[in-house]
């Protein structure tokens, strides 16, 4: 598999990578511009220690290779005329524009899948607008709901659209090779970041044609017809999620959650005189909502995360913490299956990652990282010796800057 992605893809190639399947990443000479984007480890704008790239690189196999130059195409149509998949995220027409289009490769090898992840995708109105996380993740309704009301929206820190849209470009290939397998042919896998952050949305395009709500931000609220209420509650350490709802599903645990503050001496006779059967959070008012949130805010403050999620587990409550980066390093159960992995780094040390997402039958290295990122033109003589690259002929090609 050959990987041309930039940032935005990245992670399609690691988490096809992490499955088993050998990825080239292909960068131009001078390197690809996601290593110097910090953080760095250890050493500032080392471009062989920023974190996006040692993170989203890892399981590949890497080269250096100027696709734009004569000599570069002919490499690369070598390379993807005995590959399965190649991976890009240029804007569209440009690959085509340095012979390596869809028409090219399919020429070359009929069997090959093109991924080509985008923006906007390859055809429609905004095909030829450039894009980023922050246009995709606002173009497609998600950033209107994400924030406190009195204040403009806000994105997540990381760029959750590359992400979202690399696991839709991977799930792609994946179809698409299984397709082959049955027609004998690839197909060209057109992903649109602005598409797949629809997804994320969930509900809230249909929500707003039956009820009119176009999902107003309401920050660590969710808003009902008579009130808004808190779904995010602060405790002594943290944040956990908890809604004050009624129904089938979440009445029971109103119930537990109830009997577990008077064990503590911190539900009001009022508190414990409600019938929840009959409670109903689309009709009470805000008035109610707010003696209620009173209470059970009350008594989330006076414990930790980790105490209510044991509450929770225990008493069967829908409540979840708010994990941070030091819950999850601290969590018993991601280490009971060894999710975290250390990684050796030639030169550069040992590096711990999240490891496999899923384990198998065929053991646990069946899916995870494979190989660290590769340093820059790392298995250059490697890859192109596979297609006879002699190492005089790579001297030269070096020398040309071709590679």
């Amino acid at each position: 598999m050959l990987d041309l992605t930039t940032e935005p893809g990245h992670f399609a190639g690691r988490l096809l990578g992490d499955l088993g399947a050998d990825v080239v990443k292909v960068e131009p000479p001078a390197g690809d511009a996601t290593r110097h984007r910090g953080p760095f480890w250890g050493h500032a704008d080392d471009p062989e220690r920023s974190l996006p790239w040692l993170a989203y690189n890892a399981s590949k196999r890497g080269i250096t290779l100027d696709v734009t130059t004569a000599r570069g195409r002919d490499l690369f149509l070598a390379l993807a005329s005995r590959t399965d998949v190649v991976l890009e995220s240029d804007p569209p027409g440009t690959m085509a524009r340095h012979g390596l289009g869809w028409t090219d490769l399919a020429a070359r090898n009929p069997r090959l899948v093109l991924c080509s992840l985008t923006p906007w995708g390859q055809s429609g109105p905004y095909a030829a607008w450039r894009g980023s996380d922050l246009t995709a993740i606002a173009m497609s309704g998600n950033l209107h709901c994400t924030g406190d009301p009195d204040r403009a929206p806000v994105r997540c820190s990381f760029p959750v659209a590359y992400y979202h849209a690399s696991i839709e470009a991977a799930l792609g290939v994946t179809f698409a090779l299984l397709a082959r397998d049955a027609t004998g042919r690839g197909q060209h896998v057109d992903v649109a970041m602005q598409a797949a952050m629809l997804m994320p949305n969930m509900a809230t395009g249909s929500m707003s044609v039956m009820n009119g709500n176009r999902g107003q931000r309401m920050g660590a609220c969710f808003r009902q017809p008579k009130s808004i209420q808190r779904e995010i509650w602060p405790c002594r350490d943290g944040f956990v999620s908890f809604a004050l709802r009624g129904g089938p599903a979440r009445v029971p645990g109103l119930v537990a959650m109830v009997q577990l503050m008077d064990e503590h001496g911190m539900a009001s006779p009022k508190l414990k005189a409600i019938d929840w059967k009959v409670y109903n959070h689309n009709l009470v008012s805000q008035a109610e909502i707010d003696e209620l949130s009173a209470e059970f805010g009350g008594f989330f403050l006076t414990k930790t995360m980790t105490e209510l999620f044991r509450f929770a587990v225990e008493r069967n409550l829908m409540l979840a913490p708010a994990n941070t980066e030091r819950e999850i390093d601290a969590s018993e159960q991601l280490a009971s299956r060894e999710f975290f992995v250390d990684v050796e780094h030639p030169e550069r040390g040992r590096l711990r990652f999240p490891g496999a997402f899923a384990k198998t039958t065929a053991g646990p290295t069946a899916i995870g990282i494979g190989r660290p990122a590769p340093r820059l033109g790392e298995h250059t003589g490697e890859v192109l010796a596979e297609i006879g690259v002699s190492s005089a002929m790579l001297v030269e090609l070096r020398a040309a800057r071709v590679c």
